[in-house]
């Protein structure tokens, strides 16, 4: 008997996560809005997770400002299954990138937090 393919709960976990943010009136974008043009142009500018010219979208963004008026951008990927959170090194560091030193594309476009630093 074939083995029955786990489906992706994504679609469920962006709408739990997007009402999350909702909850606490947080003005967050999803992946093709707008959140300035600064972000816009670096994630357009910056190559893409699977290693060619711009176009990067995270699943939602946001800009959070602390009491110092300073503002920090998040940047939020989504994935749907339990063993793509995040993919460590040897020395428990995000890896990204191959023994060549080179970018691990197949890493940054498979683990949520991997896509999100990259």
């Amino acid at each position: 008997m074939a083995k029955k393919k786990v489906q992706s709960i994504e679609p469920n976990i962006a709408d739990l996560a997007n009402g999350w943010l909702k909850s606490y009136k947080l003005d967050y974008k999803l992946e093709q809005e707008s959140l300035n043009t600064e972000i816009d142009k670096a994630l357009h500018d910056y190559f893409s997770k699977n290693g060619g010219n711009g176009a990067n979208r995270p699943d939602a963004k946001l800009l959070l400002q602390n009491s110092k008026l300073n503002y920090y951008p998040i940047l939020i990927e989504y994935k749907g299954y339990k063993d793509k959170l995040v993919k460590l090194d040897s020395s428990n560091q995000v890896e990204n990138k191959t023994a060549n030193n080179e970018p691990n594309f197949k890493h940054i476009n498979s683990y949520a937090v991997n896509g999100a630093v990259h």
